[in-house]
């Protein structure tokens, strides 16, 4: 089985994108792999985790091709593949989690938001550190200063297994 997740991690795309899985494997129950082509600017890290544990609970391998960039929220869905591939041109993109806060708020609710950031940001460096050969202080590190890996790179971190070259 194979599929392709394009576009901005946000909860529209990624309950619709679940639902393609959901129709795809009934379709094909004897089916042992599936196969995400993925090229995503990020988005929202609540909804990418939420797509991660989905992946991880499927009764078939997961297999995940980086297929131009993988940035932000989107190397969450692409950390779910129990075989991470990438194309030698693509790229991957961590940084710091942010937040936009529109309005007033108060102290109280500012505490709120960089908790919510500042445990949204120890989830990511695990699911990072569990997937790759680098701890979580190593990503926290990196998304602190906001790294942009090549193909080459995130195969020394060990966040892909094989890379195939571009045609």
């Amino acid at each position: 089985m194979k599929i392709s997740f394009t576009g901005s991690v946000d909860e529209e795309n990624i309950r619709s994108f679940i639902n393609e899985i959901k129709n795809l494997v009934e379709k094909n129950p004897d089916s042992t792999a599936l196969t995400i082509y993925i090229s995503s600017p990020g988005g929202n890290v609540d909804i990418a985790v939420e797509l991660f544990h989905f992946l991880k609970l499927l009764d078939c391998k997961v297999r995940t091709v980086n297929m131009s960039c993988v940035n932000s929220a989107a190397i969450i869905i692409f950390a779910a593949g129990e075989e991470r591939i990438s194309l030698s041109c693509s790229s991957f993109y961590v940084h710091s989690i942010t937040k936009n806060l529109n309005g007033n708020f108060t102290a109280a609710d500012l505490l709120r938001e960089v908790k919510e950031m500042s445990a949204n940001t120890d989830k990511v460096a695990t699911i990072l550190a569990n997937t790759s050969n680098k701890n979580k202080s190593y990503w926290k590190r990196l998304m602190r200063k906001g790294c942009l890996l090549t193909a080459q790179k995130a195969k020394k971190l060990g966040l892909v297994n094989d890379i195939s070259e571009c045609k």
